[in-house]
């Protein structure tokens, strides 16, 4: 009876049925108590998440005087399960002191080590671990994990093939190994490794959503929307599409918006000053998909029925939705991390639009419009589009000018005789074309600097940018990097330069827009890839055509030619005087043009 129990058990463990194994060793316990029982007994425990009676056993074991490393390894892994560190990191020590060759005992105090925070040490204790067992993958993959971690990708590399040479596939080795070619901006590798991930794991699609915005940094039309089309054919569609049968005559316009952006983020501020407005004349609903509070969403929330759906799933939601019977929804998502396309897919709404957070197309034929103007998405560029553009009055959205009221903004001209550049956009938008460019406007203006202002640009990526600078030629000495704690502070940084350079092929919107209220005029080029022409439609309703570069070499010269103070300080007063009256922060005025087109498309 006691070998048929044991047998069963043993079964149980290698299936990975804990409750089964743990109801056979109890009957073995009964029938003949025995060290290899108990020991298997609290290792299923811990599998069990059952900390606590796991220690009761390893520490009687040990009161019985059974040392054996073992028992000291199997002790430390429930204390660290338990999130008790210093115990657990005691017992891993002394199961190393009774057998020095335990791999496992080094491979648990490296993961304590990374929950502490201390790598170096982890790194230490993952290489003394391999240095026993050169083949053990998840010593392999966490050891990599912090050479990824720390930028050196060559060694997280080395170690990410090994796996793979080694047979091990897994999720974590093929998303690692995508990681490392996105940050190296191997698109087309990176690609591959995205693919596998999500045909082993088709729950993780998302992991695709950063090729996608890797494509359209660089300006790949066809690789972008292939990814698109890749990623819309993936999207469940839970239930059949729904039939529309409302009744609109005698009632109010219903508009939704989905998303979880309704906060202090860009589709925030370009959405907060037209509410009051648009109110007045239709019910706006807002579907929030994040449980996130802050003063942005809090006064969306006063002209809008806030709806919290962070809790509900997709299917949900889209039945949600249908049951409001929204008349036009609204996505202000697109092609990013936090996008809830499925949403769209399902059409729950008979028109659905896209506008304001992503400026290039979907290519899902479930939205039917995106918002555009006659600058940033003329008519020659209706090919890069599956959705209807629509091009309103004068510019596709406008930037709150009340966000700017409760910061304490001073706007200071640049007094030194230096002209300052500056950059504020994310790393991930500055190629080395840019670099170059940059590169002969300041070898070409002696007496000038750059400054690039964001929080995103950490140590690797001020390395790349430095190092391509210094090898064109440029002193560091020229060079300023600022990481703003905050929008005051970051808001406060254009008082420091001169001229604002716009990144290509992927404009800035947003700081495009914060720069000119700031009186802080944008040197921009013409974009001829898939995204808006964000750079021209913000200098085209300014009125600063000149500000506008035809291509690389005109970009160079008119960086050159506007190095000059006197002409500067005129183009700052320009800005300022339009400041109060610039089509770029009247809401209301955009209110009025959008209200007209969602009464036109419903």
């Amino acid at each position: 009876m006691f070998e048929e129990h044991y047998s069963l058990a043993k079964k149980n463990i290698e299936k990975e049925d804990y409750e089964q194994a743990k109801e056979s060793l109890l009957k073995c316990l009964n029938l003949k108590p025995s060290f290899e029982i108990l020991h298997l007994l609290g290792v299923v425990y811990i599998n069990l998440k059952e900390y606590e009676k796991s220690i009761d056993i390893f520490k009687n074991l040990l009161k019985k005087k059974f040392f054996n490393d073992s028992i000291h390894l199997n002790l430390g892994i429930a204390f660290k399960k338990k999130k008790e560190y210093l115990k657990a990191k005691e017992q891993f020590e002394l199961s190393i002191k009774l057998n020095p060759s335990n791999y496992l005992s080094f491979f648990n105090l490296g993961n304590i080590f990374v929950e502490s925070k201390r790598k170096e040490e982890a790194k230490k204790k993952f290489k003394r671990c391999l240095k026993i067992k050169k083949n053990y993958v998840p010593a392999l993959v966490n050891l990599s994990v912090i050479y990824l971690n720390q930028k050196e990708f060559k060694k997280s590399y080395n170690l990410l093939i090994r796996c793979i040479e080694l047979g091990d596939e897994s999720s974590v080795v093929l998303e690692n190994l995508s990681k490392i070619y996105l940050l190296t901006k191997n698109f087309k590798q990176a690609e591959i490794y995205i693919k596998k991930l999500i045909k082993k794991s088709p729950k993780l699609l998302s992991k695709i959503i950063p090729l996608a915005l890797g494509y359209t940094y660089l300006g790949k039309s066809k690789e972008y929307k292939d990814i698109c089309k890749f990623y819309n054919s993936k999207l469940k569609l839970l239930k059949a599409p729904y039939s529309f049968s409302f009744n609109k005559s005698n009632k109010i316009l219903k508009l939704g918006f989905v998303g979880q952006d309704f906060r202090n983020h860009p589709v925030g501020f370009f959405i907060k000053d037209m509410l009051p407005e648009l109110s007045k004349k239709i019910d706006i609903n807002v579907f929030s998909t994040t449980d996130h509070q802050d003063e942005t969403s809090e006064f969306i929330e006063k002209y809008s029925n806030w709806i919290r759906c962070h809790k509900l799933n997709d299917d949900f939601l889209a039945e949600l939705i249908y049951q409001k019977k929204i008349d036009i929804l609204v996505d202000t998502s697109g092609m990013t991390r936090t996008n809830k396309l499925n949403i769209f897919k399902l059409k729950p709404v008979k028109t659905q639009i896209s506008w304001a957070g992503w400026l290039a197309s979907t290519h899902m034929k479930e939205i039917d419009y995106i918002v555009g103007d006659h600058f940033a998405t003329p008519s020659i560029d209706d090919k890069n589009f599956s959705e209807k553009v629509y091009r309103v009055g004068d510019i596709w959205c406008t930037y709150s000018r009340s966000v700017f009221d409760d910061l304490r903004l001073k706007k200071n001209q640049n007094n030194n005789e230096d002209v300052n550049f500056g950059c504020f956009q994310r790393p991930e938008k500055i190629n080395q074309k840019i670099l170059e460019v940059w590169s002969k406007i300041l070898l070409r203006t002696k007496r000038s600097n750059i400054y690039f202002v964001n929080n995103s640009i950490g140590p690797y990526e001020k390395k790349i940018i430095t190092d391509f600078l210094k090898k064109n030629k440029i002193s560091l000495s020229r060079v300023f990097f600022i990481s703003p704690q905050n929008r005051e502070i970051y808001l406060n940084s254009f008082n420091l330069v001169d001229i604002n350079l716009d990144t290509f092929p992927y404009n800035g919107g947003t700081t495009s827009f914060e720069s000119t209220f700031m009186n802080i005029p944008t040197l921009t080029m013409k974009n001829n890839s898939l995204m808006f022409r964000c750079g021209e439609s913000i200098n085209k309703n300014l009125n600063m055509d000149n500000w506008i570069a035809n291509d690389e070499e005109d970009y160079i010269d008119k960086g050159v030619f506007f190095c000059n103070k006197k002409e500067l300080n005129v183009v700052k007063k320009k800005l300022k005087h339009q400041n109060s009256k610039c089509v770029l922060f009247d809401s209301k005025k955009f209110s009025n043009e959008f209200l007209e087109m969602i009464l036109k498309i419903a």
